[in-house]
């Protein structure tokens, strides 16, 4: 035979609704949005998220036409000279300039401040071969100033480009910056152009134009094509723009391009004619129509770049092939970190030893990344926002669609979709996709948001069940069920007490209303009839029509005062009912105390929760004797015993009930102790249970006469007059009652 079980929450949802998944995933979505434009948000993606893409991604090769001569430790102890660069003599760069432009160097960047005048010699050896090499970018730096402003009454740093001295700067190709944060902060972006300082190129952008000074008459014809305003003041020829102050010529350019949107956008979506130069054309136009700020494309660590060594490319050492046709960066760049003089922390400093990236190195990472066309991008903030959006909608859709550990385990494998997505976008194409924002706010919000959310749909679900099932089942058996299902599944023996409960009038009553009317009014009568034994401890077992079965499970004289004292209430709430309402339906109640089994009773897909034996079969035939008896509230003997004093009790006699042959001995509660009246009635009853049925009506006639003729007087005094001349047979002092 089949048994039910309870319901879990799963069967009764088993997810959480679509729309109240949108609603967290929408929440979610709009703080993440807010968050990313945030400078928090920024910062997660900086510092963790695009860390985690690079250190996932490792290392990658650098172009070749990119090498870095180093200033270092090395190249002090080969010279004997002290490792402090700032007081070598200038006529040794004079020197390397010649050496690199000799092999036949693209362009040389000197990532080197000559702001002050040393030894005239030395100073003009080093503008004599800057300017021979035709093809040397200098070094300037910013200088913060302070400016008082009278008129505000307070003071504002402004910055100031400080060029290398003047004999230098005469002769360089080009000058310009290369501003970066210093430490703490890490370094992840840098300057192309500084709009601040009226687009000035940047020393990476400065060598990068310089390293594709062929590519410039290509270049040229494309910008004519676009706007021939754009190329009417710059030089026309790759020789032309050498002689020409580079700077100058690429901060006109920028700005004019700067002031022509349409003209950039139409410069980007311009096909490029195939051919060997196509790529530099590519890297120019990206260098001057794209931002201002970019992001590095790390290589690696320190001296990712190849790396020459100062004292080495200086003494011929360096074979010619290893520079020419490629962009020398000379500048500070050790190989132990306390001795760097120039450092920056990126995302690959050394975790032992601390060795950071120098500043020279940076700037041949910026010029390779621009080379490549390899910068970092990052989707626009349109695109930005609505991948945010779509993600935290999806995260809170898979978790609500099975919450749990089902959830958990889709959200986690969405989670590692995205980060593999997002990893083979970064080391594949230089996309830069969010990371940290998703994966570390979104997923972790949205999951624990759907799964508190369906956590609390569920508990409020689990409620309703243990609501339903508590109209039904007693409450400890609703959670147990709760804990584990096959509680249901189980029946217990109790010795505990059975109220039967029936109303007078039913049948008239039925005939008289609608279903729908009798339906509301039988709910108002059992409403009343069941607060009284529901807060004595009772159990409603089962209702059929206008009859019904409590229980309790218990069977000790404080449960049995309990209940009796619950059947005067009852009687007196439903006399208070019958008052108020327009039809009456007197109850009439039994309760019997005796062994049962309590348990699911049914089959097939119906169950009923119910109490099964013969202490249920008694109690409704001690309900039905109170018609014989004219009374309202019978108890048996087993359900009286042990009561008196907290209980108002009266035996009514003892009674073969229809179907039992063992005899019953019965008990009315009193709704008013009267001990006179109590004792008279039983005098007369033990004579009629003797079988002195003429004494006893004479007994019965007085206690008429005295306190009125009540229920059970009437019955016994019926049955003596009717014995007292024909007395039954065999007579035990036990009436058989007839049918119910």
């Amino acid at each position: 035979m089949a048994t039910p079980s309870a319901p879990s929450a799963a069967e009764v949802r088993p997810h959480l609704a679509a729309t109240k998944r949108l609603v967290v995933g929408g929440a979610v979505a709009g703080l993440a949005v807010l968050l990313a434009a945030t400078p928090a948000g920024r910062w997660l993606e900086e510092a963790l998220g695009q860390n985690a893409l690079f250190l996932l991604r490792g290392t990658r090769p650098p172009p070749a036409e990119v090498v870095v001569v180093s200033i270092d430790r090395d190249a002090s102890d080969a010279l004997g000279l002290p490792n402090v660069p700032r007081k070598w003599p200038r006529h040794l760069h004079a020197r390397l300039i010649e050496r690199l432009s000799a092999a036949g160097a693209s362009v040389i960047a000197l990532d080197i401040i000559f702001a002050e005048a040393r030894e005239p010699g030395g100073d003009a050896a080093l503008a004599r071969a800057v300017a021979q090499a035709g093809n040397v970018v200098l070094f300037q730096y910013l200088h913060k100033q302070l400016i008082e402003v009278r008129s505000a009454g307070t003071e504002l740093q402004v910055e100031r480009l400080a060029p290398p001295i003047a004999p230098l700067a005469g002769a360089a190709w080009g000058l310009a910056p290369f501003p970066l944060p210093k430490l703490p902060a890490q370094v992840n972006h840098f300057p192309a152009f500084s709009p601040q300082l009226n687009h000035v190129p940047t020393l990476p952008a400065a060598a990068l134009q310089g390293h594709l000074a062929p590519a410039w008459p290509r270049f040229l014809a494309l910008l004519e094509r676009v706007d021939p305003a754009l190329a009417r003041d710059l030089p026309r020829s790759a020789a032309a723009l050498r002689a020409a102050p580079l700077h100058q010529v690429m901060a006109r350019l920028r700005r004019a391009l700067q002031s022509r949107p349409a003209a950039r956008r139409e410069l980007r979506a311009t096909p490029l004619p195939p051919g060997p130069e196509a790529g530099h054309v590519a890297a120019l136009v990206d260098l001057y129509t794209g931002a201002h700020e970019r992001y590095f494309n790390f290589y690696g660590a320190a001296r990712s770049i190849r790396t020459l060594a100062y004292h080495e490319v200086l003494r011929g050492d360096v074979p010619a092939p290893d520079i020419a046709g490629r962009a020398v960066f000379v500048g500070f760049s050790e190989r132990l970190q306390p001795e760097q003089q120039d450092a920056f922390y990126t995302v690959f400093s050394h975790p032992r030893s601390g060795l950071d990236v120098s500043g020279v190195e940076l700037a041949a990472t910026a010029f390779a990344n621009l080379l490549e066309g390899s910068t970092l991008r990052v989707p626009p903030g349109g695109v930005d926002a609505l991948l945010l959006a779509a993600w935290a909608l999806a995260v809170a859709l898979l978790v609500g669609w099975r919450p749990g550990l089902p959830g958990v385990a889709l959200a986690l494998a969405a989670g590692a979709a995205w980060a593999g997505g997002a990893q083979y976008a970064f080391a594949a194409h230089h996309l830069w996709l969010p990371a940290a924002v998703p994966l570390l706010v979104e997923l972790p919000l949205a999951a624990g948001a759907v799964l508190l959310w369906s956590h609390r749909e569920a508990q409020r679900e689990r409620r309703n069940i243990r609501r339903v099932f508590g109209l039904h089942v007693p409450p400890r058996v609703v959670e147990r069920a709760a804990r584990d299902g096959r509680a249901l599944q189980e029946a217990e023996e109790v010795h505990g007490l059975v109220l039967a409960t029936d109303a007078q009038q039913f049948t008239a009553l039925s005939e008289r209303l609608s279903p729908a009317e009798l339906h509301r009014f039988l709910n108002r009568y059992y409403d009343t009839l069941f607060r009284p034994i529901r807060a004595a401890g009772g159990l409603i077992s089962d209702v059929v029509g206008d009859a019904a079965l409590a229980l309790w499970q218990a069977a000790d004289a404080g449960t049995r005062a309990r209940a009796c004292r619950a059947m005067l209430e009852v009687l007196g709430a439903v006399e208070i009912f019958n008052r108020d309402s327009p039809h009456a339906l007197p109850v009439r109640m039994g309760l019997h105390c005796g062994t049962m089994v309590v348990g699911h009773v049914g089959g097939a897909d119906h169950y009923e929760y119910r109490a099964v034996g013969d202490a249920v079969n008694t109690a409704s035939r001690i309900e039905g004797a109170n018609k014989h008896l004219g009374t309202r509230l019978l108890v048996s003997a087993e359900a009286a015993a042990d009561l008196d004093g907290a209980v108002a009790l009266r035996p009514v006699g003892r009674f073969r009930l229809h179907g039992r042959q063992a005899p019953v001995a019965l008990f009315e509660v009193w709704p008013a102790p009267e001990a006179e009246r109590r004792e008279a009635f039983a005098a007369a009853l033990q004579r009629f249970e003797q079988g002195a049925f003429a004494a006893a009506a004479e007994a019965l006639a007085d206690y008429a006469s005295r306190w009125g003729l009540d229920g059970p007087a009437r019955f016994y005094l019926a049955l003596a007059a009717r014995w007292r001349h024909h007395a039954p047979e065999d007579w035990d002092g036990v009436v058989n009652l007839p049918a119910k």
